[in-house]
């Protein structure tokens, strides 16, 4: 199992497109095969930034995930305000 903890920061004014486009995700991401979870956060001390917090059975279906359209159009309608991403994934170790 893969852990994903992946981090949205948007644009000063524009918080709120990317949070829209941000929960666009959810609900297809939910379906697809290998995704145990999937889980949007908004930080309250920034406004702006969000988390996602994802678990996915096996790298081959977080691939998969990658190349969804739901995600690649994320990707091309967030690029102006987005401030910075950061995707960490991670391994249980113990």
């Amino acid at each position: 199992m893969l852990k994903i903890i992946a981090i949205f920061t948007a644009k000063e004014g524009h918080e709120e497109a990317l949070f829209a486009s941000l929960a666009k995700l959810i609900e297809p991401t939910r379906a697809e095969a290998g995704c145990f979870h999937y889980d949007l956060y908004r930080d309250p001390s920034a406004p702006g930034r969000f988390v996602f917090d994802e678990s996915w059975e096996s790298e081959a279906h977080l691939e998969a995930h990658r190349q969804t359209p739901h995600l690649t159009g994320m990707r091309n309608d967030t690029k102006d305000i987005l401030a910075s991403r950061q995707v960490y994934v991670l391994e249980r170790a113990a």
